[in-house]
This record gives C-alpha cells, structure tokens and sequence, in this order.
C-alpha cells in the first residue's frame, strides 16, 4: 500500500512539475482577442457568460443556458467593443452548446483541435469571465474523460471555473479549443467539467455549416475592391422601398462620381425614380466633374439637373430641389450663377436657405464682405442667423478671430449664437489656444451645442499630438452620442498622426455602430494617404455598411489615383 502511494504521490508530482512548466502567457496573447464575454438579457434578469469566436465572419461558441430564451445577446471583446449578435444558429441543449452569429467581418479566431485525441494528464488553459473578471486565465490538466450513460462524453479539468465562466474555451499547448468550460460540482473541490470540441463539430456539421474557420476574404485589388462593394450595394438596395432606394441610389452614384466613374455615376442616377433626389444627385455628380477640371461636361450635367428640378410639379419639392443646385454652383465656385439659380426658387424659406448655403461658400473661399451682402438679403430671419454663424465660423477659421466674435454678438438666436461660439472656440483650439478654446465653450448656453465644441477642441488636441488631454476633454462629455462621435475624431487624428494601432484600439471602443463605422473610414484613408492601401483595404473591409464600405473603397481609390499622378508627373 505504501509503494502505490509513494508511486501515486510521484505520479502527481510530475504532473503538477509538468503544469507548472508550462508558459501560457504567448498563447493568451495570441488566443485573447477571439475570447468573448456574453450578456444575455429578457425582462426578468441578465445572464453573463464566456464565449470564443471561430470564423472569421463572426460565428461564436458559448453554452446554451448562457443564452437560452433571451431575446438580447451581446459579446463584449478582450479590447471593450461588443460585437451585436444576430442570432442563434445553432443549439443542443443536451451538450450544453450554442453557436452565435454576431455581425462583423475579418474577426479573429481559434481553430477547434480534436478532443478525441485529448490525453488524461495533458495541461490545458481556459480563458473565461468569471464573476465579470474578463480575461481571466486559469491552468491545470484534463484529469478524466467522462463518458455517461447516452453515449456522450465530458472533460473533467482541473483549471478552476467559477460563475460566469460558462461557455469558455478550454486550449490545449497548441492554441486548439478542445473543450467548453460548462458546469462545476460544487459539492467537490475542483471538479470542472467542458464539453468537448468534437461535440461543436457535430452539431455544426448537422447543420450543414463548416466547422472549419472561414479564411479572410481573398486578397483583392483596390479597384476588384470597390467593383465588389458597388454590386454589393447595388443589388441590396433594390430591396428598399421606393422614397429610401432614391436617396441610396443617390448616395452611390455621389460615391461613383467622387471616385472618377462620372460615367457609371449618371447611369445610377438614371435609375433613381425621384425627381428631387435625382436633381441632387446630378448636382452633386456636376460639382465632382467641375472638381475634376471637366468644366464641359460640369456644365451639362447642371444644366440636366436644372432641366429635372424645373419640371417638379410640387412647388416645395421644386423650390429645394433648386435650392441644391445652387448649394451644389457654390461650393464649385460659381458663386454668379448660384445666385441666379437661387433668385428662380419660389419659396421664400428654400430661397434663403440656398442664400445661406451661398453666402457659407463665399465666406469659405474668403470673401467675407460680399458673403455679408448677401446675408442681408435673406427674408426669412432665423435662416440669416445662420447665415451671419456661417460667415463667423468662416471667419475664425480663417483666423480672423475678433471680426468673428464682433458677428457672433449680431445674431440674436440662442442657438446660432451658441454654434457661432462654439466654432470660435474650435478655431482656437485648431490655432492651438485650448486653455482659451476652453473658456469660450463655456460660455455657450445650449448644453448640447457646448458638448459639441468640447467635441471639437478635443479633435483639435488630438490633431495636435495631444491625444491624452484629447481623451480627458472626451470623458467630460456628458452625452454619449456626443462622447462617442468624439472618440470617432480623436481615432481619426490619431491614424493621420500615422498612430494606427492606437487608432484601432480606440475605433473599437466606439459602441455607436454608425461612429465607429466613419473611425474606420478615417482610418482607412489616413493609412492610404501614408501608402498603406493593403491595410487600408483591410480596415474598409471591416465596415459593415455596404454603402459606408463603398464610400470608404472610393476614398482610397481617391488616394491611391492622386498617388499614381504624382509619380507620373515626378517621372
């Protein structure tokens, strides 16, 4: 009995040497970003668990009663953005498994080993979020393969589980799951038990889904790109009805045109069946062509839009259809004819507002006296308010500070006002005066308008290199749309800074999906702009918008063709 006993304590001892040898730590560093915390919710209460991606485009395995009959599930990632769950693809109820799918694309994620193959002894790591500790690792080796009495079988581990570490992977030296972490006998010390990853491969293979992790998307150029993003997109907005398919037509063909494709752009324009969104976008198509030097066919493809917002039998409809022709004349510098555009609207809240939009454009390109004229014939007065803000703006962004402040003390409406304020307080802090940006935001009486400058002046700090104080100056936004949309610029600053990592880091940590989505434009083009268009492509890749992701392909396909020029021309 002794010899068993000193050959027992021997055995244990070598296995416990074993473990102890084992360095986990570049597995955890590899393997932590496809680990994920669940929160799942109904009315009655919320259930937090563990999770772990395996494909690409966002499948995720967790334990069944993690999940079972709530409506909202969320998974939150190692860097703190949450991935929305989609749905439940999959579920068996007697091996404690779901399969997830969660919105994303080019996700992280680890291969699912053969448990079959598992040895008694062996030292595994489980990964997990017990009492919502995320990111918590705990060791120990698979000490008995449990079969019962239906045939199935169960991993009992000696790494320690504990609430809300339900659905975690269990890795074998390899980087494999081989197990999901599932319950505990908490009548035992130490007794955990996983499902073995085999069990997933079943019921993924029942389903007809692929247990192998989806590879990321084929390396394509920039042009196979954004041809693919333009299908896309073009064959899913067939599917909307008839008013939101214009302005989406509208906004694609607006993408095709900044990418140079004005042909293509007009034949998509050609298919939107509402006058007025078909007006506009001609316009739009117009200022990129004048943008471009192609003043001819600029020319026309107004004249076509002029041609189209004429025949508008609504009056209203007419009349600011109008109005964005001479928004789009200004901003192409034609700033004589927007004005005669602008003098045939018959609304008079359409006409001032096209005057407004004129007199903005003006200011912009320097001309602030006859910006000032024309402010002061706009009839509606709360439109010349916001006129008189435009040319302040302008103004202070110019750097004609006091001249600006002196128009922002004629406008009488609180708000415009407080927007005037608020981007003189901006073009401070862009002139580097944030201590005086500071003090004229708070002089701002709209809160949310004051948020908005705090928005900026920490845009301003970020694009300075002082992204720390930027990050401070976010915290204190009260609102989270504002907070977030904040988050946004200082990622946007930070990639043009060439500070890309530290860029992604803070994109992922925007929880608004349509912010988080322009972080990722930002960042896309800024590494374009830096002649990183791979990687570029790979982050526009990453927006789920179809049409965000078009705009975004088209913006480094912008980049990419300024690029080209130059080196012909230094050639």
């Amino acid at each position: 009995m002794r010899h068993w006993l000193l050959v027992g304590m021997a055995l244990m001892a070598s296995l416990a040497t074993a473990q102890e040898a084992v360095d986990w730590s570049p597995l955890v560093e590899k393997v932590m970003p496809a680990v994920v915390t669940i929160v799942s919710t109904d009315a009655r209460d919320i259930v937090q668990g563990s999770g772990f991606i395996i494909s690409s485009d966002g499948k995720i395995v967790t334990n069944f009663h993690v999940v079972a009959g709530k409506p909202t599930i969320l998974a939150r990632r190692s860097d703190g953005s949450f991935l929305v769950i989609k749905g439940i693809l999959a579920s068996d109820k007697a091996n404690d498994l779901a399969i997830l799918q969660a919105g994303g694309r080019n996700l992280p994620f680890v291969p699912l080993g053969d448990s079959d193959g598992v040895k008694v002894g062996e030292a595994v790591c489980v990964i997990g979020s017990p009492m919502l500790l995320e990111g918590t690792v705990s060791a120990g080796i698979i000490s008995a393969v449990r079969e019962l009495r239906d045939g199935r079988k169960l991993l009992q581990i000696t790494a320690p589980i504990s609430k809300g570490s339900s659905g975690s992977p269990v890795f074998n030296r390899k980087g494999e799951v081989i197990g999901v972490a599932s319950f505990i006998l908490s009548e035992g010390q130490n007794l955990n038990f996983a499902v073995p990853s085999n069990a997933v491969k079943t019921l993924l293979r029942r389903l007809g889904i692929a247990f192998s992790p989806l590879p990321p998307s084929p390396t394509l150029s920039l042009e196979e790109r954004f041809e693919q993003a333009y299908q896309e997109a073009i064959r899913t907005v067939q599917e909307d009805h008839e008013a939101l398919r214009s302005l989406r037509l509208k906004d694609i063909a607006v993408a095709m045109a900044k990418a140079g494709q004005f042909d293509r752009a007009l034949q998509v324009a050609q298919k939107i069946e509402n006058a007025r969104s078909l007006s506009s976008a001609l316009a739009e198509i117009a200022a990129a062509m004048a943008k471009a030097g192609q003043m001819e066919e600029a020319a026309q493809t107004f004249q076509l839009a002029l041609q189209v917002a004429q025949k508008i039998e609504d009056a209203l409809d007419r009349s600011w259809a109008l109005g964005g022709i001479a928004e789009a004349l200004a901003q192409a510098g034609q700033f004589d004819r927007a004005l005669q555009v602008a003098q045939k609207i018959e609304g008079a809240w359409a006409r001032s507002e096209a005057l407004k939009e004129i007199a903005k454009a003006m200011a912009e390109a320097g001309q602030f006296d006859r910006a000032l004229q024309v402010a002061q014939k706009i009839e509606v007065a709360l439109v010349g308010f916001g006129a008189l803000r435009e040319i302040a703006v302008a103004m202070a962004k110019a750097g004609q500070l006091d001249r600006a402040l002196r128009v922002a003390q004629k406008i009488e409406v609180e708000s415009d006002r407080s927007w005037a304020l608020r981007e003189i307080a901006v073009a401070m802090a862009e002139a580097g005066q944030f201590d005086r940006a500071l003090q004229v935001a708070q002089k701002i009486e709209v809160a949310l308008v004051g948020f908005g400058a705090l928005r900026d002046i920490a845009k301003a700090m970020a694009e300075a290199g002082q992204f720390d104080r930027a990050l401070q100056v976010a915290q204190k936004i009260e609102d989270a749309g504002v907070r977030s949309w904040a988050l946004k610029d200082i990622a946007v600053a930070m990639a043009k800074a060439g500070q890309f990592d530290l860029a992604l880091q803070v994109a992922r940590k925007i929880e608004d999906e349509s912010d988080r989505s322009l972080a990722l434009s930002g960042i896309a083009k800024a590494m374009a702009e830096a002649g990183q268009f791979d990687r570029a492509v790979e982050v526009a890749e990453m927006i789920d918008d179809l049409i965000k992701r078009l705009q975004a392909l088209a913006d480094i396909i912008v980049v990419k063709r300024g690029k080209g020029n130059q080196e012909a021309a230094a050639k």
